[in-house]
């Protein structure tokens, strides 16, 4: 996992990088060679191979139920790969490189959808799209078209527990300051030893530091770019709100617990579950941890969006979706995704019923949905989780989505770890917030 260190060996980021170059050049012409071959029309006989990145034993059990049925009743044998997030967008590069892509695929990120578009090697889903409302930034399009079928936001809230703050008459913070008052008051010590942190936020040179770290920044308003895709992150009120944000983060990281330098998505849930932080961030699925492994303290979290400074609300997001590969089995993946939106999208939901947190509007209502126990036991929960898409106040934005409009360019500054990097150089280089956000800025016009 890439770490800054001064004058150290490249970063995984930057060997991510250039196996993704190879890829791009490469992808083309594999997909086109796949294409050559017979276009499939009949659905009897008709394997396809699906990457699943959702690794749930509930979702994989979903997603084999609809495969099971399918094959049952059209003939067609679906074969699920399932993968980590962290893994899954490599393993699909390798798949396509060696000449066998698969011919759908979860996907979680605008950064790696729009890599396989512009590897020409994805299949618009526009009119399935098309179909229903979506909540806000959720069914976003590239070039007229929509490269994704989505299932859920993974908006990043904060955390924290009730218990706590009620023992320590605590109230739920406004702004950013209060937030940093609230998890001094909650950081527990032994000597110069933290044994249980303030907060957790992450640090290291991956997704989830990409994904989860930088709600509070966007809370101060900080864009990366301007409308004609100029790099302003150091220039006026950017560079100011992106100061503060760093001078904060160096403050709250002097509450975090340790081994900041290694956690990422499984450590941000497990510290929260265990009792390690008593705050975090995280989407929905920690509601699900913690019903599974610490039931008690599923009474007593709430969450709340990243406050700025000036109390401007802010959640930093990504999401989950299904893209299908130009193969020479398109027509059936199509046909495939299409039966299970259609029959199984529900269940798919249900099988990860908080972290699965919906997109598609109409589920709200979906009385199979809302009947759910667990969906009906943290209800005030979703709708808070819903209350903040409606809320165009509230600032929702992530480092891929950064900019005028869903383009390449953000996706490269997510992939090259820009941002988790200024947070390394900050507190663990312990160079000037101004001097961290001008490096930052550069970075990115050396990137573009």
């Amino acid at each position: 996992m890439g770490m800054y260190v001064p004058g150290g060996k490249m970063s995984t980021a930057g060997l991510l990088g250039l196996t993704r170059r190879h890829f791009l050049k490469t992808s083309a012409a594999v997909i086109g060679a796949s294409l050559a071959a017979p276009a499939v029309h009949a659905q009897s006989g008709v394997t396809l191979r699906f990457l699943n990145n959702e690794t749930s034993a509930a979702s994989q059990a979903a997603l084999r139920k609809a495969c099971d049925e399918y094959k049952a009743k059209f003939g067609v044998t679906v074969i699920v790969d399932s993968s980590p997030i962290s893994g899954s967008m490599e393993k699909a590069m390798a798949a396509i490189n060696g000449g066998q892509p698969y011919d759908i695929m979860t996907s979680s990120f605008i950064a790696t959808v729009l890599e396989f578009v512009h590897a020409g090697v994805l299949v618009p889903l526009t009119d399935m799209v098309k179909k229903y409302e979506w909540g806000r930034g959720a069914a976003w399009d590239y070039k007229g078209e929509n490269w994704y079928y989505p299932f859920d936001y993974n908006l990043v809230m904060n955390y924290y527990r009730k218990d706590l703050y009620a023992k320590n008459g605590l109230k739920v913070p406004e702004t950013l300051d209060q937030f940093m008052e609230n998890c001094r008051a909650l950081t527990v010590r032994n000597g110069s030893n933290v044994e249980v942190g303030g907060c957790v936020i992450p640090l290291a040179s991956d997704s989830a530091t990409n994904w989860a770290a930088f709600g509070n920044m966007f809370a101060e308003g900080v864009e990366l770019f301007d409308n004609n895709w100029n790099v302003v992150l150091d220039q006026s009120t950017n560079a100011e709100g992106a100061k503060r944000f760093l001078d904060a983060y160096a403050e709250l990281y002097k509450t975090m617990p340790p081994g900041m330098n290694t956690v990422s998505f499984a450590q941000l849930m497990s510290l929260f579950a265990t009792g390690k932080s008593a705050h975090t961030l995280y989407s929905g699925r920690l509601v699900e941890a913690l019903e599974a492994t610490n039931p008690a303290l599923a009474d007593q979290y709430g969450i709340f969006a990243s406050p700025g400074s000036s109390g401007k609300k802010a959640l930093s997001y990504a999401f989950d979706g299904f893209c299908v590969f130009k193969t020479k089995q398109s027509e059936a993946a199509l046909k495939f995704l299409q039966w299970f939106v259609d029959e199984h999208y529900v269940d798919w939901l249900l099988s990860a019923w908080m972290n699965n947190h919906p997109a598609r509007m109409d589920i709200y209502e979906d009385k199979r949905w809302k009947s759910h126990p667990m969906i009906q036991k943290h209800w005030d929960t979703m709708m808070t989780m819903k209350s903040f898409i409606d809320n165009d106040d509230i600032v929702i934005r992530a480092i891929d989505t950064s900019g005028p409009s869903i383009d390449i360019r953000p996706c490269t500054v997510f992939n090259a770890n820009v941002m988790p990097e200024m947070l390394q150089q900050k507190v663990l280089g312990k160079a000037s917030s101004t001097d961290c956000v001008k490096a930052a800025a550069q970075r990115i016009r050396s990137l573009m």
